[in-house]
């Protein structure tokens, strides 16, 4: 026994799910221009983000560090021209001091910071080279 109207229903359900089946075949035809060739011939960096940031990081870890050395030999030229002064000498002690904390709070924190990434990442099935 045949309600009224049934079978159009019936058509009209085979027919949307027909269009849904084959609406992404019909999307993945097109080409879809993303502008990724103008990128590539404009000069830009076509680099993941990621690597991006592992570089600027490494930029900045590298310039703290040139810094710190500078802080030492500053300190270390103090304490050549005014180290037979009391305040000049404890002054050129302090400099040196801590531009020598300041290396161990560097390689400390980068070293941690490249555990917790590579352990982020071996959980996550990623296979990270050389991050820092």
């Amino acid at each position: 026994m045949d309600l009224p109207g049934s079978r159009n229903k019936l058509r009209l359900s085979l027919a949307v799910g027909l269009l849904l089946l084959l609406a992404p075949v019909a999307a993945s035809a097109q080409m879809v221009d993303l502008g990724l060739a103008y990128v590539q011939s404009s000069g830009l960096p076509t680099m993941d983000i990621r690597q991006i940031a592992v570089s600027i990081i490494r930029c900045l870890l590298g310039l703290a560090g040139f810094i710190l050395v500078l802080q030492i030999l500053k300190g270390g030229f103090l304490l050549m021209t005014q180290g037979y002064l009391a305040e000049g000498r404890e002054e050129a002690i302090e400099t040196i001091k801590n531009g020598i904390i300041g290396f161990i709070i560097i390689g400390v924190s980068s070293s941690f910071t490249d555990y917790i990434v590579r352990t982020v990442a071996d959980a996550a099935g990623m296979v990270i080279t050389n991050y820092l």
